[in-house]
């Protein structure tokens, strides 16, 4: 009962090793994921905040001409009233349209040179916010460039730790798997009891190959045949049975020890146990 219970023991260690695993590397897939969904939302905002920012509103703006406009019927009207009121006197209406002309163009030059100051000012108004556009612009891709790389760094980060979790998780696993191993091999007469009653198919056989010289199971097979002798296994003594085991390749072994039949053959209590039998 005791090798039963070491054994039951070491495999629920085997299976939480397994879930921790498990576990780890699902993390490390959600962080991935999150990681994904992080540099889209990001991406929409950056997306956003540039729609924003290629809307100059000083482009929009203009001069506003109606101060204008009225200084020139000012103008126009003063002119008018001036030759009128020249006619009427004694200098006369030629001298006096001169006159009127004359202030009238000066009275439009101040006009234009006003009207020039305004739309010089509103162009540099409106090159300066383009600048600042640009700038600001210039900030979000690096800010954008900054976030993503620390995004991606974290997720790195959070990623290769769940990995490496995982990975430490199945090195226990293998651990604990190499320290089960005692656990059959102190019963080297029920193993040799339960691989003699085991049966292969052609097949399996010739997957399974030859059995090195030194596994002490006389001259290879040929012609798709081999060595392998479950019988012969079972009338080995244990210095003999060790060496077959030592010549087996990993392979071989896996095909021996993980198989369905040697798992319910195999009888620590009753080596000789066989099924249908006495103690089976």
């Amino acid at each position: 009962m005791a090798v039963a219970t070491t054994t039951a023991i070491a495999l629920a260690g085997l299976a939480v090793s397994g879930a921790s695993a498990g576990a780890s590397f699902a993390q490390a897939g959600k962080q991935r994921k999150l990681q994904k969904e992080a540099q889209a939302e990001a991406t929409k905002a950056m997306q956003e905040a540039r729609q924003k920012l290629e809307i100059n509103y000083y482009k929009q703006l203009g001069i506003q001409k109606e101060p204008y406009e009225l200084e020139r019927e000012a103008l126009l009207s003063t002119g008018a009233q001036l030759i009128e009121a020249g006619v009427e006197s004694e200098r006369g209406a030629a001298a006096t349209a001169g006159r009127v002309q004359m202030g009238q163009q000066a009275g439009q030059r101040q006009i234009a040179a006003a009207m020039g100051q305004e739309l010089a000012g509103l162009e540099r108004a409106t090159v300066g916010e383009a600048t600042r556009l640009r700038d600001i612009g210039v900030q979000l891709d690096l800010a954008e460039v900054q976030g993503a790389q620390q995004a991606e760094r974290d997720a790195q980060r959070a990623a290769a730790a769940a990995t490496t979790q995982g990975l430490q998780a199945i090195q226990s696993i293998g651990q604990q798997a190499m320290q089960m191993a005692p656990l059959y091999g102190k019963d080297l007469g029920a193993e040799k009891a339960a691989i003699s009653q085991m049966k292969f198919t052609p097949e399996q056989f010739q997957k399974f190959g030859n059995v090195a010289e030194k596994g002490r199971l006389g001259p290879a097979g040929t012609d798709g045949f081999t060595n392998l002798d479950f019988e012969a296994i079972g009338n080995m003594n244990n210095l003999q049975y060790r060496q077959l085991i030592k010549a087996l390749t990993p392979q071989q072994r896996q095909m021996l020890f993980t198989n369905k039949q040697f798992s319910q053959l195999y009888n620590p209590f009753n080596p000789f146990a066989i099924p249908g039998i006495g103690g089976r």
